[in-house]
This record gives structure tokens, sequence and C-alpha cells, in this order.
């Protein structure tokens, strides 16, 4: 129960971040706008920002959506299915997302080594800072697949799938 309780932090932590990351977007969007029409002068940097923050929120919202369950998915055909074809099928649905979250993390820490030599045209951080999402994301998502995949494998249901 302990470990469910971290786990349970840690997605409150990433919807706060996700919220935050939100209202600083919005924010900046609203001075954009207000210095565009308002003052006649463009901020250089604030498009580049929007942007950057928006790749974190999607890296970031992913695996909170896969966690409550929240993605769209067709499911007709699945509910129809006995209980064991359904439950298999279920497990190998979860593997899969193990899959892809190790996938989407590893081949983004190669990508990481390359960006870190570019910087971006107008803030002027290093690349690898934007890639950090898919890292981050990734293991993120692959600690939600696992945590889904545990509770689906284990006889009694400790974990609560939302």
């Amino acid at each position: 129960m302990r470990v469910e309780r971290v786990l349970d932090r840690v997605d409150r932590v990433a919807e706060w971040l996700i919220a935050a990351l939100f209202a600083v977007m919005v924010v900046v969007g609203f001075l954009q706008i207000a210095n565009r029409f308002v003052l006649n002068i463009s901020l250089s940097w604030s498009e580049e920002l929007q942007r950057y923050l928006h790749i974190w929120i999607v890296f970031l919202a992913i695996p909170v959506g896969y966690g409550r369950g929240a993605h769209l998915g067709m499911n007709m055909l699945l509910e129809r299915l006995p209980r064991r074809p359904h439950a298999a099928l279920v497990t190998l649905q979860e593997i899969l997302w193990l899959v892809l979250a190790t996938s989407i993390a590893w081949f983004a820490t190669r990508i990481m080594q390359v960006a870190q030599n570019q910087s971006s045209s107008t803030l002027g951080i290093t690349m690898d800072w934007i890639y950090l999402a898919q890292v981050v994301g990734g293991v993120y998502l692959a600690v939600v697949a696992a945590r889904r995949l545990v509770t689906r494998l284990t006889p009694w249901r400790l974990i609560k799938l939302k």
C-alpha cells in the first residue's frame, strides 16, 4: 500500500505540473496578444516558449490519460469476447503500452545526445531540455503501464484501476 501512495502522489504532482505549465502558456499567449495589439510590439520568444510548454504538457498528459483509462479506443469487439480472451487481450494491451513507453524514453535519450549541441532560436536553451519531456513522459508512462500490468496480473486487486 505504501508504493500505491507514492504513485498516487506522483500522479497528483504530474497533474499539478500540467496545470501550471498550461497556466504559464495561457499567460504568455495573453501577453503576446496584448503586446501586439495594444503596444504594437511583438514578443519574439512567446511562440517558441508556448510550443515547448505544449510539448511538455503532451508528454506528461499521456500517462495521466492512460492511467485514468481516458484514451480513445475501439472496444466494440473487445467487449463481446469471452472473459479469458478479453483478459488476455487487455493484458497484451498493457504490455504494448509498456513497450511503447520504454521505446519512447530510450530513443529520446539518444536524440538528447545530439540535441544538446543545438540551441533554440529565440530562447537560447539547448534542445535537449525539450527532448527531456519525452524521456520524463516515457518513464512516467512506463511506471503507469507497469502499475496497470501488475494490477491485471495479480489475483487480488490491491491497486484499483481507473
